[in-house]
């Protein structure tokens, strides 16, 4: 099994990518993906211990892109990424000052709630990764302000919640043309979570080259509807398990989803020949 979606410290995951890579030799996965969110630090780190450590896992660079489309978010993720040029690491770095920024502002905004917590307290969440909302949700759970991380976002950090603030503008066309210019492969992340499924097809027209299938939160009715698309558009099939190591009990579980052998040696092929 390859998981080809996890997330470390580098992002909003709570293990470093050196403990995930042991968690997934462990538990016998042939391979992960590290898809942090708008950062590559973490691969950083699997490359060096894939150079001083004779592992048997296959660790396959990826990013996960957040993006939007009008006012729905769209993740895209990107595979086998070669920045030799530092393109793409140059506008990551671009959004983690703007994610900076932003939360920033989504604090300040607490504060006019009566939430007090402090940049400081949500720099340590992040561990020194890029801040996302997620460590905002902790710091504001860890203060006693709410009982979880789920119950911030409800009530004041989600999309229309009082201390919600709007991302800085990416879109996935950008996201897909990135991925490509640095010779990745770009998938549409969990796209049975999107709202409006005409969406999809509309990413799809953008260029998009592959749907990531085989996810916790998608259904089997969900599922073979993804694989008649991916086939109608000649897209590749992908899977993960957007392993956190937090969050929701089906997604709490690295390798709990993703794809067989036979998918990625297709996977593969059709990457070493773009």
């Amino acid at each position: 099994m390859y998981d080809l979606h996890v997330h470390t410290t580098a992002s909003d995951g709570i293990y470093t990518p050196v403990e995930v890579i042991h968690m997934a030799e462990k538990i016998g996965l042939r391979g992960i993906a590290i898809t942090d969110h708008d950062t590559l630090d973490g691969l950083i780190t699997a490359r060096h211990l894939i150079d001083s450590e004779l592992l048997s896992i296959d660790v396959i660079p990826g990013v996960e892109l957040n993006t939007d489309y009008g006012d729905d978010e769209v993740h895209i993720l990107g595979y086998f990424i070669e920045d030799n040029d530092g393109i793409l690491t140059k506008r990551l770095d671009e959004i983690k000052l703007e994610r900076h920024q932003r939360a920033e502002r989504i604090i300040r905004r607490l504060e006019q709630l009566g939430i007090c917590i402090d940049l400081g307290e949500v720099k340590k969440q992040a561990g020194g990764g890029v801040i996302g909302r997620p460590h905002i949700a902790r710091a504001i759970r860890d203060k006693g302000y709410t009982a979880s991380e789920q119950e911030a976002f409800d009530l004041y950090i989600a999309r229309g919640r009082p201390a919600y603030v709007p991302r800085y503008k990416f879109t996935p066309e950008e996201a897909i043309h990135l991925i490509k210019y640095v010779g990745g492969i770009s998938v549409l992340a969990h796209p049975g979570l999107i709202g409006d499924p005409s969406l999809i097809g509309r990413i799809i027209a953008l260029g998009i080259e592959g749907l990531e299938v085989f996810y916790p939160e998608h259904n089997q009715i969900q599922i073979n509807k993804l694989i008649v698309l991916a086939r109608h558009h000649n897209l590749q099939i992908t899977g993960g398990s957007d392993f956190h190591g937090t969050g929701p009990e089906n997604r709490n579980k690295l390798g709990c989803c993703g794809i067989n052998d036979q998918d990625m040696m297709m996977f593969r092929e059709f990457c070493q020949q773009k």
